[in-house]
């Protein structure tokens, strides 16, 4: 894992059956910029009920934290280093078919949006709109856990 992690990342074994079943939703973030992950992970930690299992700098590293940790949502970054989001949520949502994918841009082009939507990307935020948008994801998103999706 790269040193974007989380200082609350949680360990894979330190998880319970419990612990899973508690209904809190668990979330991945993925951006390559440091700072945009502090606040992504600020804003999530104002939430009681959602858990920031860890958070990464590249596609690549979603994928793997994914198959890992098997969060709830990930929050990714459209533009990345190595594997960008589009691309990254597409095998994502392939090998986890449950997880939902949130993809992030500051561009806000209906080519993106599109994108998003034909790779099965449960929404497009527009970082601008971030904190407009973020509540409604986060709804949308526990809404699904409630009802086992």
């Amino acid at each position: 894992m790269s040193a974007h992690s989380c200082p609350a990342l949680i360990n894979p074994s330190e998880l319970s059956l419990a612990a899973r079943d508690s209904r809190r939703l668990r979330i991945v973030v993925a951006d390559d910029s440091p700072t945009f992950l502090q606040v992504i992970c600020a804003l999530l930690e104002l939430e009681e009920d959602v858990d920031v299992i860890a958070r990464v700098g590249d596609g690549l590293e979603a994928i793997e934290v994914v198959a890992d940790l098997h969060p709830d949502l990930v929050l990714m970054d459209f533009q990345m280093p190595r594997l960008d989001g589009l691309t990254a949520a597409m095998l994502i949502k392939g090998r986890s078919p449950l997880t939902a994918v949130v993809l992030m841009s500051s561009e806000d082009l209906m080519e993106l949006r599109l994108d998003c939507r034909a790779f099965g990307v449960e929404h497009f935020i527009y970082k601008p709109d971030l904190r407009k948008e973020f509540a409604i994801v986060l709804r949308q998103a526990k809404q699904s856990l409630r009802t086992g999706r």
